[in-house]
């Protein structure tokens, strides 16, 4: 794009501005450029010329500002600056001993004719609805009173001292920003919701952003499981196919394949089900274990509230539960020698916590810990994921008895209950899960 066809881009008023601000640029540059030199009279002829041009061009800014359209203001103006000019122009080229014009003349006229666009300016602006209009009668007032002052004092306009020279920049450029409404009005407000806008667009961008991670995690998280499944799965099932359940070692190797197996089970059941609730998660750790509780001759008893608050946790929090009661009745199945046990998980209303509760009528939990390290250790580990989502665990034995192991967990929960209806309902049989291995 050419530099013609950029310049048709702007408005008027601000290619009013730059000519403005240009001009008195150069009049600052004369101004520089022949300082200190006050013997030549053309001299001061093209300093003044260029001042009066300054102040033409600033007057048309200030018409453009005050929304006064083409008018005798303007040929007001326009007849100030050539008028002045051919003043300018008679007074330094003068033939010396003949009656010339008077030197005051140029700065009487500029006076007269400030006064006059100043007086048809504020009557003009007055009657303009446009908004901002008292500012930008204010600003001419302003400016015409500092132009009336400067052409009355010819030595500073020739050294640059003047207040024209120091104003009027800073004069333009406030009324331009004020009336294009880059400080206040309009055009602020649209960068505001511009802003706004933006803020609101890099947030979705975010948001989307993350949406698609977590969507790429959760797909790379259901291949892994999947192929846990049908790899590592099958093949463990293979294995225990082949071992000679009528050998005692091969038994032994077998019951400690179905056991990997079972864990690999529950560990794809985890992955799969990230966003279960308690409630679900336990579901499919009965659907996992009840055929070797079946197979062992260990009777369950089912007690899971099905509760809004309860399906309130975490999933962190559920899937430390999960791992608590999968230890729990690992153990039970593999060190107590149990005949029963009782899972309940529930609500409770006095302490607002969840209490899971794992009861059986084994060996007990300190013989059991006592004589065999793995369980030890399991323990260990129970307690430290309680800990760990603010839980507090409490092994004893069931209604005081010297057998048995009693598991007793606390969750505080956060969520207030809304209504009475939260404690649930208990249900009798687990939730079937979404995919049988």
């Amino acid at each position: 794009m050419s530099i013609g066809n950029r310049w048709r881009l702007y408005t008027r008023l601000d290619q009013t501005l730059v000519l403005a601000l240009l001009a008195l640029a150069l009049n600052l540059l004369l101004v520089r450029h022949f300082e200190g030199d006050t013997s030549s009279a053309l001299i001061g002829l093209v300093v003044k010329a260029s001042y009066q041009w300054c102040l033409a061009v600033v007057i048309f800014f200030l018409l453009q500002s005050a929304g006064i359209g083409r008018g005798w203001l303007y040929w007001t103006g326009l007849l100030q600056s050539l008028a002045g000019t051919a003043i300018l122009l008679a007074i330094a080229l003068a033939t010396p001993g003949r009656r010339g014009l008077p030197a005051p003349l140029w700065q009487v006229f500029n006076v007269a004719m400030c006064l006059i666009l100043a007086a048809g300016i504020s009557y003009h602006g007055s009657r303009n609805a446009r908004p901002h209009r008292w500012l930008v009668l204010l600003a001419t007032l302003l400016t015409l009173g500092i132009a009336a002052n400067d052409v009355t004092n010819p030595n500073g306009l020739r050294s640059g001292t003047t207040f024209g020279h120091y104003l009027y920049p800073e004069l333009v450029l406030l009324v331009w920003l004020v009336v294009t409404g880059r400080v206040f009005g309009e055009r602020a407000t649209e960068r505001a919701d511009h802003a706004q806008s933006l803020g609101r667009l890099q947030a979705e961008q975010a948001l989307h952003s993350e949406l698609l991670s977590r969507r790429a995690v959760e797909s790379e998280r259901k291949r892994i499981a999947s192929d846990l499944h049908d790899g590592v799965g099958s093949q463990l099932v293979n294995l225990i196919a082949t071992l000679d359940p009528r050998s005692q070692p091969q038994q032994a190797v077998a019951i400690a394949l179905e056991q990997c197996l079972l864990d690999l089970k529950i560990m794809v059941d985890s992955i799969e089900g990230e966003h279960d609730t308690i409630v679900d998660a336990l579901a499919r750790l009965r659907y996992r274990i009840q055929p070797s509780l079946d197979r062992l001759g260990i009777q369950m008893t089912w007690n899971v509230q099905d509760s809004d608050l309860l399906g309130a946790l975490a999933p962190d929090q559920v899937l430390q539960l999960l791992r608590i009661s999968q230890e729990a009745l690992s153990n039970v199945m593999r060190h107590s020698q149990a005949s029963v046990v009782e899972v309940t998980c529930r609500y409770v209303v006095s302490s607002h916590s969840l209490l899971l509760e794992i009861c059986d009528n084994g060996q007990g939990v300190h013989a059991t810990a006592a004589g065999k390290h793995a369980a030890g250790k399991g323990i260990r580990g129970m307690r430290e994921r309680a800990a760990a989502i603010g839980a507090s665990l409490d092994f004893s034995h069931p209604q005081n008895d010297r057998d048995g192991t009693r598991l007793f967990l606390l969750l505080p929960l956060v969520v207030q209950p809304r209504t009475p209806e939260a404690q649930g309902t208990v249900l009798p049989f687990p939730r079937e899960p979404g995919k049988a291995a």
